[in-house]
């Protein structure tokens, strides 16, 4: 073959493989897709004013965690209308939302699946996304008293959280004052002003004891704290040993607590009786509590349409910064389902969030479905 063919040859594959590389660098562009997370931040609208320094700061601490914000004045007291703004921002970014001030909810009737409790907030219809939630009984009562799987799943997207003390009537000072005060912690926990050590009490009251062992190696299991002190003497576990010994030790980071209770006060002794005492909302707020979490496995202790309930009052009491709770009868079993993503490092958000997509203990169990955050989600251990 003579030179110049070959020469002809050689330009025409130079040319060639030229062409597929230049179409794979214009036609073959990697995904620009983010993986930074993404989280709203919805302000009562009639307080932000008050608060905007407060607000400003905490925005700028979530994005020191490495989260992009938005941060939104609301003012719809529709949940339907804000659950449709959650879908309308929702992405495979978009993790979560906190509620800061008035923020409605959504109320559930368990009387269609037999249960004998009628009405409770439920923030699940607000973190799942994509399940068909009904309305039937009677139809447009604005109750929903239905959940299937719909276009997705019964599972929640997203995890909210609420910060909000206004349901308190007995603080003897401003709302606007306690919103500051829990931000201020929030942010000394952040920056490491506010510490405790890596302890957490689990501790169960007489109805409870015969399976303090499973508890406490579900508990264990998780490897989220260094050590855990489980107390469960059916003669200590009394109002007086809670409220002395207990919630006033600055030894403990994290509350375990399984005890009967209505919205306002826990019931010591057997049967829920109170035959060993009582902790009430006025004591929670009287008493300098120590600990910064707390799980209340504690009947109707976070249900935030009762005045002073139980949960609000302990997360606006000095220290706490979170409270994981129900609005209805039960509490969260299965607990190492949450406490394992807490102990690798993961949110109290995203800890909940996936102890949801757990099958024996998820939605559709009646038990479970008044769970719900109070503080702030995206603070981890």
């Amino acid at each position: 073959m003579k030179k110049s063919a070959l020469f002809l040859l050689s330009i025409i594959a130079i040319g060639t493989i030229v062409g597929v590389l230049s179409y794979f660098i214009i036609f073959y562009k990697p995904s620009t897709q983010t993986t930074t997370k993404y989280v709203r931040i919805y302000v009562n609208s009639t307080i932000y004013g008050s608060i905007s320094t407060e607000i400003s700061q905490y925005e700028q601490d979530v994005k020191n965690q490495g989260y992009l914000t938005d941060v939104i004045s609301w003012s719809n007291t529709d949940v339907v209308q804000l659950k449709g703004d959650l879908i309308n921002a929702y992405n495979n970014s978009f993790v979560g939302a906190v509620f800061i001030g008035k923020i409605p909810y959504a109320l559930y009737d368990n009387l269609s699946i037999s249960d004998t409790e009628a009405l409770y907030p439920c923030d699940l219809f607000l973190m799942d996304l994509d399940g068909l939630w009904l309305d039937l009984n009677p139809t447009g009562d604005g109750i929903f008293d239905g959940h299937t799987t719909g276009t997705g799943d019964v599972y929640p997207e997203i995890w909210i959280g609420r910060i909000n003390p206004e349901c308190l009537n007995n603080l003897g000072f401003s709302y606007i004052q306690a919103y500051k005060d829990y931000f201020k912690k929030n942010h000394d926990y952040r920056t490491g002003s506010l510490t405790r050590p890596d302890q957490a009490l689990l501790y169960i009251d007489d109805d409870w004891a015969n399976i303090q062992s499973s508890m406490y190696n579900d508990f264990n299991s998780a490897n989220c704290f260094s050590s855990i002190t489980n107390i469960y003497n059916l003669l200590m576990t009394t109002d007086i040993d809670y409220e002395n010994n207990q919630i006033t030790n600055a030894s403990y980071k994290w509350v375990h607590l399984m005890a009967h209770s209505w919205a306002y006060r826990h019931q010591w002794g057997p049967g829920g009786t109170g035959s060993e005492g009582y902790t009430t909302n006025t004591e929670i707020n009287s008493i300098v509590t120590q600990p910064l979490f707390y799980n209340l496995f504690s009947c109707y202790a976070c249900d935030i349409s009762y005045t002073n309930n139980m949960g609000t009052q302990y997360l606006f009491s000095n220290n706490t910064l979170a409270v994981v709770g129900s609005t209805k009868s039960g509490g969260m079993w299965m607990i190492s389902s949450f406490y394992s993503p807490l102990g690798q490092g993961k949110t109290i958000g995203e800890s909940f969030r996936l102890w949801w997509w757990n099958s024996l203990h998820g939605p559709l169990d009646k038990v479970s479905r008044g769970l719900t955050i109070l503080g702030d989600p995206l603070l981890t251990i």
